[in-house]
């Protein structure tokens, strides 16, 4: 196993943007023998992603001035950061908007906040202050929603699932894995690319089109998961293989960096960190094809989910980019993917024919 020195800077390759407003585990080893024969159609597409909390996240208390002095109500009640607020007085709320009006409504009176905290449910109560210019406020930044661009990794063509990026979607500030209360998947074009720079991350820039593919059922550590609408079958069936299979040594990438459809790239396999389950930086990619280096400079935010394939079986997907240096980053196992999701989802991949 070659060493990998300690990297300090490192960032998902997964481009999002976010909305702000108001202010598993596998123990059987027959599992491993068994996901040798496993196969998966081979993914490399761009997609656009919109994702639901199901209420209001609490990304940053902040302290205000208020007709009576200096003050922070959301903190005063015990409420912290990446709170998720799900009720106001025993009506369920959906989004940042329908809690803003709530607290704008109260005229200073006391609101009853529901919360989930630690997958916990609990209730806080909570006065809203009234600003010097006349508004009132908790003193709470919160977040309901986010968007981006990321690389679709493997699909199933019998049960329409698929999986994606290869590492959970992130609040960008809490940097706690958001919950999903509802989300979907659209097409997206790449039409251009920010390249990546030492200490500089970079980006593929694209647009989201109106066509809706799909729908989301898991945000997970390993990726996210979800079901296409209709039986989408967009690229070549391919092996899975084991991570015991998986060796330093020359590798490709598919991805795509320019329009929809994704091409293949050389690389290599230059560190294997960790075979733990649960982690999505499992080994490290070079890139050393010669066309992409010059196109993005390496890996860049929008790449994450890129498949990864050594000796014609898919092995993993990229997940972070090392900034200091973009033609590296760290990749997730391809079986641990498949695994978290048929733990989850009572779902089995076919084997090959």
């Amino acid at each position: 196993m070659k060493k990998i020195n300690k990297i300090t800077n490192v960032a998902t390759a997964f481009l999002i943007s976010i909305t702000c407003l108001i202010g598993m585990t596998v123990t059987a080893s027959a599992q491993v023998t068994e996901s040798a024969t496993k196969s998966v159609y081979l993914g490399g597409q761009p997609f656009g992603i919109k994702m639901y909390t199901g209420g209001a996240i609490v990304t940053k208390t902040e302290s205000f001035e208020s007709e009576s002095g200096n003050c922070c109500p959301a903190k005063e009640s015990g409420l912290k950061e990446n709170d998720l607020i799900t009720k106001v007085n025993d009506q369920k709320i959906s989004s940042n908007a329908q809690l803003e009006k709530f607290v704008e409504e109260s005229g200073g009176s006391s609101l009853s906040l529901y919360i989930e905290r630690d997958n916990k449910e609990m209730q806080l109560n909570v006065i809203p202050q009234k600003t010097e210019s006349g508004v009132y406020r908790l003193g709470a930044w919160v977040r309901d929603s986010c968007a981006g661009i990321g690389t679709i990794t493997f699909f199933d063509e019998e049960t329409r699932s698929f999986a994606a990026l290869g590492h959970g979607i992130c609040d960008v500030d809490t940097k706690k894995l958001m919950p999903l209360e509802n989300g979907e998947i659209v097409t997206a074009t790449i039409s251009g690319i920010t390249k990546a720079q030492p200490g500089k991350a970079g980006t593929l820039d694209g647009y989201f089109n109106l066509t809706t593919e799909g729908t989301l059922t898991q945000n997970s550590e390993l990726g996210i998961y979800g079901i296409y609408n209709e039986n989408c079958k967009k690229g070549e069936k391919i092996a899975l293989a084991p991570k015991e299979e998986i060796k330093i040594g020359d590798a490709k990438i598919w991805t795509t960096v320019e329009g929809t459809e994704p091409k293949e790239y050389d690389a290599k396999i230059v560190g294997l960190c960790n075979k733990d389950t649960n982690n999505n930086k499992n080994f490290v990619i070079e890139i050393t094809d010669d066309d992409l280096l010059e196109k993005t400079g390496g890996i860049v935010q929008g790449m994450s989910g890129s498949p990864i394939i050594q000796n014609g079986k898919l092995v993993g997907a990229v997940t972070h980019v090392f900034v200091n240096e973009p033609n590296k980053g760290y990749c997730v196992f391809a079986q641990n993917m498949v695994s978290n999701f048929e733990n989850n989802n009572n779902i089995s991949y076919k084997n090959v024919a």
